[in-house]
């Protein structure tokens, strides 16, 4: 009986709905001293372990990907995640 109005819920973990629209969150990732060390390192030209690993996963072939539980698209949101294709150093 319940599951035929399981649409009435609202604010379901995991679900798009967004009951505050007006909040928006910030990424830990962007803020304090992590991201300043994080910023530094890229200033400096040292790239972010993560992306070392996804360079090293876009050489490998589908069958290697399979046997690490990783799909392209699995790499590609890696990449896009940890800002792997900006370049090293200062850029503006």
């Amino acid at each position: 009986m319940h599951a035929q109005h399981s649409s009435d819920v609202r604010g379901v973990p995991g679900s798009n709905l967004r009951l505050a629209p007006t909040i928006q969150l910030v990424d830990p990732a962007e803020q304090g001293v992590g991201a300043v060390a994080r910023s530094a390192q890229r200033l400096f030209g040292i790239p972010s372990h993560h992306c070392i690993d996804v360079n090293t996963w876009r050489n490998l072939t589908a069958g290697e990907l399979i046997a690490r539980h990783l799909t392209a698209r699995d790499v590609e949101e890696a990449s896009q995640k940890y800002q792997c294709d900006r370049p090293l150093g200062l850029s503006i």
